[in-house]
């Protein structure tokens, strides 16, 4: 049995459900903004009219002491809250009275103040991005679909051809951020959004995207000036890999093993080599920029893949779903049937597996020790 059997897989990666397609040969990524305080500096004023809003077609209200107090951030979420909070009756439902003043406040405050300005570099990178063959554009925001408009044309921003999901079509902010995905069709191999608030975070969190941070509040990016989306890339591993495979292998949280430890189970960079040369093993890594950040390696002869590993900083990128995916399609095209793994059930990693349709066979592997791994099967 090829000596780097003994690695043990385990690697925390974020996405789930992602699916793989290319547009006129690309790799086709999904990037998707909300609107304030990530494309515009418009959170503070937005907050405050739509609160004068609520006061001016209901009268005094209670409002809870920050959005962060809300169930579902979103102008439709906040307001069924206030009324539930408020024990106000809906004889009448008072959401269009209350938008149109709210769009009316917006209006008289630009009119005023001046037009709503964009968070640096943000109209060009979403023109830059809906251009390039190998992303689809959307914009999801909790607010309602004229205040979202009304603000981004006052800001010069070109929306036209960019997909837009707002409180008028979902109350919550997940559904808003799916409806927005949904609109950008089928095939896509990553999802990542930028929000401003914790409450974004916390969706991507709950749909498996990637997310980024804009502005103070959860110390984000301040500009989109030279701001591009992380994109990776995946390629067959060489021999010349070996040391930066290594770096990744020796810097996971999850069993995590130094170089000593490698060697004292044998594994090596030369050993390693070796079987890639021979033709043992075959690997993949994971290339950003110019940087392998993951890899996976899997054995023909036993239809079992032997590692996959992404850097800490680098999980969500979708990395691991891309390095798995190549080595299953690798075991597949050596001959028919089911491939395994194996994994501790105490990770990260085995979770990652069976959402992606892995089978838990119940064997463990017996020279896994006290901490026994599990043998997974995918048909």
């Amino acid at each position: 049995m090829p000596t780097f059997l003994l690695w043990v897989l385990s690697v925390i990666v974020g996405f789930f459900g992602l699916r793989i397609t290319s547009r006129s040969g690309f790799i086709v990524h999904a990037i998707i903004f909300d609107i304030d305080g990530t494309l515009l500096q418009s959170a503070a004023v937005d907050d405050a009219l739509y609160r004068a809003a609520v006061d001016a077609v209901l009268g005094p209200v209670r409002f809870r002491p920050s959005l962060h107090a809300y169930d579902y951030v979103t102008d439709t979420g906040i307001l069924s809250q206030i009324l539930a909070d408020n024990d106000i009756p809906i004889a009448r439902d008072p959401m269009d009275e209350i938008r149109s003043h709210f769009v009316a406040l917006l209006r008289d405050h630009i009119e005023t103040n001046g037009p709503f300005i964009e968070v640096p570099g943000a109209s060009g990178l979403l023109q830059e991005l809906s251009a390039s063959d190998s992303h689809a554009v959307a914009i999801a925001t909790g607010g309602w679909r004229e205040s979202a408009a009304l603000k981004l044309e006052s800001a010069g921003i070109d929306y036209a051809n960019i997909p837009l999901a707002t409180a008028n079509d979902h109350r919550e902010r997940t559904g808003i951020m799916q409806i927005a995905l949904g609109q950008l069709g089928d095939g896509l191999r990553s999802v990542t959004y930028y929000g401003d608030g914790p409450w974004d975070r916390d969706a991507c969190a709950a749909l498996g995207w990637r997310f980024v941070s804009v502005g103070p509040e959860l110390s984000g990016i301040d500009s989109y000036i030279d701001h591009r989306p992380v994109i990776h890339a995946i390629r067959p591993m060489d021999v010349a890999d070996m040391e930066a495979i290594f770096q990744v292998r020796t810097s996971v949280q999850h069993n995590h093993m130094n170089d000593e430890q490698l060697r004292e189970i044998g594994i090596t960079r030369e050993g390693v080599a070796d079987q890639l040369r021979a033709g043992e093993v075959a690997g993949w890594c994971a290339i950003c920029g110019d940087r392998i950040e993951g890899f996976s390696l899997a054995t023909g002869d036993t239809r079992e893949i032997n590692a996959l590993f992404v850097l800490p900083e680098k999980s969500g990128y979708g990395m691991g779903e891309d390095l798995l995916e190549a080595a299953v399609e690798h075991l597949r095209r050596q001959a028919p049937g089911p491939v395994r793994l194996r994994t501790d059930p105490k990770t990260p990693a085995y979770d990652f597996y069976l959402r992606r349709g892995w089978r838990d066979t119940g064997m463990d592997h017996e020279g896994s020790g006290s901490d026994r791994d599990r043998y997974l099967e995918l048909e």
